[in-house]
């Protein structure tokens, strides 16, 4: 009877084990000439940087479209979390651009002018008309207005480099030297996780994926553990998550593959 009991707790262990795998299929793999892969969106329009010109092609239509501006020096980041307001930082010139979805020029935030200057490190989107932003000076992430040119609320201070950002309209995340860190709109710590070597990271809708030693893992919405990822590419030059849709970038093609994600 222990026996028994035994291995039916082993089988529904594994069972359930099973059950909360990533699955990955490979959709498409795509022939890739640009200098730096940006992501796609949720309109399946895809972003590129060559040259220091930001590019998107339209899939339904096929037409390009481009933003340059060379005064501004070199794109540090692009946030396409909304296709209508994307969101480009010029780290150099401590300028944002805001662009339409045809890549015009709606808005320009440059933070060496506004009333209370400040020294960013890093821009991405948040919601309605604001910005996540990491004050340099003040060595905090900033909920910052960009129509009033005033912080809407801030974390308190971070005293570990910042090495890369990532955020959603409500929610930011952080990679400094020692961790993975995981704000909400308010200024608050909700989640860290220890950063033990990891290269880049890339975040949707609440899940977070990983790059570290060359291999990919993701931290599904809702979970506390990192999965790896079954992905037979190993070089990974850029990769993007939408939707459960990855995208990666080897240096000569995109590679797209679905995820089935725990529910």
């Amino acid at each position: 009877m222990k026996i028994l009991f035994f291995t039916i707790f082993c089988w529904l262990f594994i069972s359930e084990t099973h059950a909360q795998e990533v699955a990955t299929s490979l959709v498409e793999k795509i022939p890739f000439n640009k200098e730096q892969f940006v992501g796609v969106d949720k309109f399946n329009n895809q972003y590129s940087i060559n040259k220091n010109i930001f590019f998107k092609l339209d899939k339904q239509t096929n037409k390009n479209y481009q933003f340059s501006d060379i005064q501004l020096g070199k794109i540090f980041s692009v946030d396409i979390i909304n296709p209508l307001k994307i969101t480009l930082f010029y780290r150099d010139m401590n300028t944002v651009v805001i662009l339409d979805n045809r890549l015009n020029e709606i808005r320009r935030i440059n933070f060496n002018t506004i009333s209370e200057f400040r020294n960013v490190g890093f821009a991405t989107t948040a919601n309605d008309r604001s910005l996540w932003i990491f004050n340099l000076d003040l060595q905090q992430l900033e909920l910052f207005d960009y129509n009033r040119n005033v912080v809407l609320s801030h974390t308190q201070p971070i005293s570990n480099q910042i090495l890369g950002q990532r955020s959603n309209f409500n929610f930011c995340w952080l990679l400094n030297e020692k961790k993975l860190q995981f704000y909400n709109s308010y200024g608050s710590l909700i989640s860290e996780y220890k950063n033990d070597g990891i290269q880049a990271f890339i975040e949707d809708n609440g899940s977070v994926i990983i790059l570290k030693n060359n291999k990919l893992s993701i931290l599904p919405k809702n979970s506390t553990e990192f999965k790896p990822l079954s992905i037979s590419e190993n070089a990974v030059k850029d990769f993007y998550l939408n939707n459960e849709n990855l995208y990666l970038y080897s240096g000569e093609f995109i590679y797209h593959y679905q995820l089935t994600l725990p529910k």
